[in-house]
């Protein structure tokens, strides 16, 4: 466990993993970045307006037998609604996304670049491509910003920060998507869930 200070209003933020980069301070909703020892301001953490949320912060739940630990909260909007993104950490430190839109949620995990899915150009709807000998249709493409952000992350995520996204359906409920920021591209990939097998909610 490592503390740090707030930059804003000075109150302490106890850091329990190692891979954490950025948190929301409690005290006075001031994101805050970390980076080599100290805490630096990122911005107001934006309004998030009550809505029913499946998940909250510190839930502990259990998804396809992988028990995880909700630490962040993220809301994005795309134009004609929002969806929410749920950081998660396993008790081996491994790092998901639970991503809900309209009650849909799907479990997703950062592919590393070295073993990313490699297509040339943007992919338009209906769009297939092969990825691991299965085959991926794009169905959903758009831009996204950020309007909201509580709890910690391993990456910093600001209110205001705009994304590109494709989303890739597979078979057997199998999911790639391809975000693109101002810090490059990044893909996921995930398979969707039905939200009554996720044991151990708490709210």
């Amino acid at each position: 466990m490592t503390e740090f200070n707030c930059p804003n209003c000075g109150a302490g933020l106890p850091v329990a993993l190692k891979s954490i980069r950025q948190m929301s301070c409690s005290s006075c909703g001031t994101s805050v970045f970390l980076s080599a020892g100290q805490a630096l301001a990122a911005g107001d953490s934006g309004v998030m307006h009550d809505a029913p949320l499946l998940f909250h912060l510190d839930d502990q739940v259990v998804v396809e037998g992988v028990a995880l630990h909700i630490l962040g909260h993220a809301r994005f909007s795309y134009g004609r609604g929002t969806w929410d993104e749920f950081w998660a950490v396993a008790p081996d430190e491994a790092r998901y996304w639970l991503s809900v839109d309209e009650g849909d949620v799907i479990l997703q995990s950062r592919i590393p670049g070295d073993l990313a899915p490699v297509i040339a150009g943007w992919p338009r709807l209906g769009a297939e491509f092969a990825h691991k000998g299965r085959n991926y249709t794009a169905t959903e493409t758009s831009e996204a910003e950020c309007i909201a952000v509580r709890g910690s992350f391993d990456e910093r995520i600001a209110v205001g920060d705009r994304q590109r996204y494709v989303n890739l359906q597979g078979p057997d409920g199998l999911l790639l998507s391809l975000e693109q920021d101002e810090d490059g591209e990044t893909w996921f990939q995930g398979r969707w869930l039905d939200p009554f097998e996720i044991a151990g909610r708490q709210t």
